[in-house]
């Protein structure tokens, strides 16, 4: 019998190393694609401007105020002076510090706006990064310095911003992306203002 007959009588052979080959070929390529996307650098999120109202960050003050309170009372039996006291002053201004500080800066808001649904960012959407440091140690300083008037001005503002916001040139939005229960965050919507508001642009062309 001829090789080529052999050839002809074997169309499966044929097949089954075509699929394979295809099997590989395919394989190669979503490797090749999963590489390619991996390479991509990730897009940081930008929020939208819709300024917090002052219910909702008094919210999430509540809500970070809770949580160091529990902590307190947690750890300072078991530190025994070392924390929490008034020879541990320099500990707990760190501890303070780090709690509003380092969350801000990673994520551009504490516990208490992530549950309160709303966050931190600068003036093009984006999370402050470094500009969170100012805000929370030379900001918050001057304006509870200040008999609490520079974190009342917020009420007054157009745009919603403390005189901390103001020094370091941040805002506090809406997160649509994450937040604690949404009937909550609804609830104390009060007050909040978007870069257009309908109300503003009413006034304006009536006055």
């Amino acid at each position: 019998m001829s090789s080529e007959n052999k050839k002809r009588r074997n169309p499966r052979q044929r097949s089954t190393k075509s699929k394979s080959k295809a099997h590989l070929q395919s394989k190669a390529d979503k490797k090749s694609g999963a590489t390619k996307n991996s390479d991509k650098p990730r897009k940081p999120t930008v929020y939208p401007m819709n300024f917090a109202g002052p219910m909702r960050r008094l919210y999430a003050f509540t809500i970070d105020f809770g949580l160091l309170m529990m902590i307190i009372y947690a750890v300072a039996p078991a530190a025994s002076g070392a924390m929490f006291s008034q020879e541990a002053a320099p500990q707990d201004l760190l501890f303070f510090l780090g709690y509003f500080i380092i969350p801000t800066i990673i994520w551009g808001r504490t516990p208490g706006k992530w549950v309160a649904g709303i966050v931190v960012v600068d003036s093009e959407g984006q999370t402050p990064g470094p500009a969170a440091i100012p805000r929370e140690m030379i900001g918050k300083l001057v304006s509870y310095l200040a008999f609490g008037i520079g974190i009342l001005w917020l009420i007054f503002d157009p745009k919603r911003q403390g005189w901390h916001d103001k020094i370091a040139g941040t805002y506090v939005v809406d997160n649509p992306y994450s937040g604690g229960p949404q009937f909550m965050k609804d609830f104390f919507k009060i007050g909040e203002k978007k870069p257009n508001d309908r109300s503003d642009t009413k006034r304006n062309s009536d006055s």
